[in-house]
C-alpha cells in the first residue's frame, strides 16, 4: 500500500477546491439566470424570448459589473487624494 504524502494531500486539496469553485461558479449562473427569467417574466416577457435574450444580457451584465468595479476603484483612489510621494 502506498503512503499518503504531503504531496498527495496537497494534490487532493487542490482537485477539491477547483471543483467546489467550478460548482459555485455553476450555482452563481444559475441563479442570475432565474432571476434574471423572473424578472423578464414578471415584465410580460415571453420564456422562449428570455432564451433567446439570454446570452446577450448575461454579457451585458458582465460588462456592468466590469465598468462599474472600474469607477468604484477610480473613486476609492480620487477618495485618498493625491499621492505623498
Amino acid at each position: 500500500m502506498k503512503r499518503y504524502t504531503l504531496e498527495d494531500h496537497e494534490a487532493y486539496r487542490r482537485q477539491e477546491d477547483e471543483k467546489a469553485t467550478k460548482e459555485e461558479e455553476t450555482r452563481n449562473e444559475r441563479m442570475e439566470k432565474e432571476t434574471a427569467r423572473r424578472a423578464w417574466l414578471a415584465d410580460g416577457g415571453k420564456e422562449g424570448d428570455f432564451a433567446k435574450a439570454w446570452p446577450k444580457l448575461r454579457d451585458e451584465g458582465r460588462r456592468r459589473r466590469v465598468v462599474d468595479a472600474d469607477h468604484k476603484a477610480r473613486e476609492l483612489q480620487r477618495a485618498h487624494g493625491p499621492s505623498r510621494i
